[in-house]
């Protein structure tokens, strides 16, 4: 059995380079043992091998929790048939209650004719609508058939059926547009009393409640399943309608709606009134009844109507200001449910978007550190470093392994690696327990600044502390190598306090914060002479003027230097100390 070196990511598993070492889990003799631990362990491994990694796996989990059972899965399934039909009956009641208040003195005749073309027209564009709607909606069908097995929809099938979630909002509303709008004639046609004006005016509100619902109930089920990244806004062929057209809707089907159907009825009884179909008394009376019975019916609708659009728009509301309320505290770690493809999802996917942007602008803040100090990357991204040069008064520190070209030699490279990681560790957390900021690693040499890019009081004494503590970690360092068998390292410290020039140095690609100036070249030749004196910590003729009474500085002999025509002087520290 041929193993498979890769690591898994959440991008999926990747061979570029060796972390942890599997076994391929296609080959049939680990497919037939997997097989025993059950659905979710096969989807795990399935997805494995895929683009989406483990990511897809996730999003499989957590549709298949979403479906509950079986019963869930077919009210999911059919909520839209189920929402089309309620829409459906509420505008039949309402369009008897408007056919009865409008009778008159019809003929009986005509009143049965109308009764049972009600019932048949009505269970028969309920039957084909609905037919229709389960093949419009068969991709979607089949892809909650997967999501309750546990198992990956197809990629095409899942786009398809994506984008036919949200175009099936306007797919009802033409089905209802039409089957209202033939309705109507058709009543007109047998003589039915007011029919056109009763039918379109019942079929605006049906189709506007239809519209509301399927849209009500895509939010709560079917567009967590379907778009579980709330990336809504990235499928194609998609109709989206502005919240504008969606509140003009709303008016009119709960306003300009009923009061045309109360000027039509108040119209209609003084037809009657005109025609002498009843006494005046009855004809108040009817009248009366009739708006009351008309007013209860359009107050029911506009509460239902109200419902379902202040649902619609405060889930989204409150998922935005929910992630808001996170952000506000410094945590990016949250993502708006984008559930709507209008201008608060695209709000929300917005939001998730300026997220994502905060968290990778972190992640780039603190790769930054690891690379650049803290110090500096707060200074430079605050603006407080110029970045164009200024002179600053600081004490620069170098530090370098002796004889570390013979170790590489004769070392292997791990145990090489190891050591100088250790010893990089040991001096950093010197450097920076003395405020201290290294400005880079040269190979085997370090280079420090105490009192830049923030100046700092007594850094001098600052710089002369790490040194010194930099000596005791070494030697508690040397014995953790001897433990393990390794040879012991030393080092040589130098260090020169004077004015350099800070800046952001390099090229247009590529540039980092560095110092430069004579007192930088000064404290790297002074690091130098450690080599020639045997000592392990040097500091110049200046470092010692300033720091004399805390120190007792032993003097060496005055030696030539790279760069300086007149011999210099240096000091060293007792051994005792550190």
């Amino acid at each position: 059995m041929a193993d498979q070196i890769f690591p898994i990511t959440a991008a999926g598993p990747s061979r570029d380079f060796t972390v942890f070492r599997w076994p391929d889990f296609r080959n049939k003799l680990w497919a037939d043992k997997l097989h025993r631990f059950g659905p979710k362990v096969n989807i795990f491994v399935k997805c494995l091998y895929k683009p989406g990694g483990l990511a897809d796996y996730s999003d499989i989990m957590n549709q298949a929790r979403l479906i509950k059972n079986k019963f869930y899965k077919f009210y999911v399934a059919n909520e839209v048939i189920i929402g089309n039909t309620f829409a459906l009956l509420v505008g039949d009641w309402m369009t008897n209650i408007f056919f009865d208040n409008r009778v008159g003195d019809a003929p009986e005749e005509v009143l049965i004719m109308v009764y049972y073309l009600d019932l048949s027209y009505g269970a028969v564009m309920t039957v084909i609508m609905s037919v229709l709607i389960v093949l419009y909606e068969r991709s979607i069908r089949q892809c909650l058939t997967a999501f309750h097995r546990s198992e990956p929809a197809d990629p095409g099938l899942l786009e398809k059926a994506r984008r036919r979630v949200l175009n099936e909002p306007y797919f009802i509303v033409i089905m209802d547009i039409i089957v209202w709008l033939l309705g109507s004639f058709l009543f007109w046609a047998v003589g039915t009393p007011g029919g056109i004006w009763v039918g379109l005016g019942s079929g605006l509100i049906t189709v506007t409640l239809a519209f509301f619902w399927v849209e009500h109930v895509s939010q709560h089920t079917r567009i967590p399943l379907f778009f579980p990244k709330g990336d809504l806004s990235t499928v194609q062929g998609v109709k989206s309608i502005s919240l504008r057209v969606r509140f003009t809707s709303l008016i009119f089907a709960v306003s300009i709606v009923p009061l045309a159907f109360i000027h039509i009825t108040i119209h209609r009884f003084r037809q009657m009134q005109m025609m002498d179909e009843m006494s005046l008394l009855d004809l108040v009376q009817r009248l009366d009844d009739t708006i009351i019975r008309e007013s209860a019916v359009f107050m029911v609708v506009a509460v239902a109507f109200s419902f379902l659009v202040l649902h619609h728009l405060k889930r989204p509301v409150a998922e935005i200001i929910r992630v808001m309320a996170h952000v506000k505290k410094g945590d990016f770690s949250q993502k708006a449910q984008v559930l709507t493809n209008d201008e608060i999802g695209f709000a929300g996917e917005m939001l998730n978007a300026m997220n994502q942007g905060l968290v990778e602008r972190e992640l780039i803040k603190d790769t930054f550190g690891k690379y650049v100090d803290r110090r500096i990357r707060d200074e430079i991204l605050s603006g407080k470093v110029p970045l164009d040069g200024e002179r600053k008064e600081a004490t620069i520190l170098f530090a370098d392994l002796r004889n570390f070209t013979p170790l590489v030699a004769v070392t292997p490279a791990k145990e090489l690696i190891y050591m100088l990681n250790s010893y990089f560790n040991e001096i950093s957390r010197a450097i920076d327990r003395n405020d201290g900021l290294i400005l880079q690693f040269i190979g085997d040499e370090v280079e420090a600044v105490f009192g830049a890019p923030v100046a700092r009081e007594g850094h001098e004494a600052d710089a002369v502390k790490t040194a010194l503590e930099m000596r005791g970690r070494l030697e508690l360092l040397n014995k953790r190598f001897e433990v393990r068998g390794m040879p012991p390292i030393a080092h040589g410290v130098g260090i020169h306090t004077g004015p350099v020039l800070a800046a952001n140095i390099g090229s247009a690609y590529r540039s980092a914060y560095s110092l430069i100036g004579d007192t930088v070249n000064m404290a790297s030749r002074i690091q130098g002479l450690t080599k020639e004196f045997r000592t392990d910590i040097l500091v110049s003729e200046e470092m010692q003027a300033r720091l004399k009474n805390r120190y007792d500085f032993i003097p060496m002999p005055e030696t030539s230097v790279k760069g300086k025509s007149d011999p210099v002087r240096v000091y060293s520290l007792p051994k005792d100390l550190g």
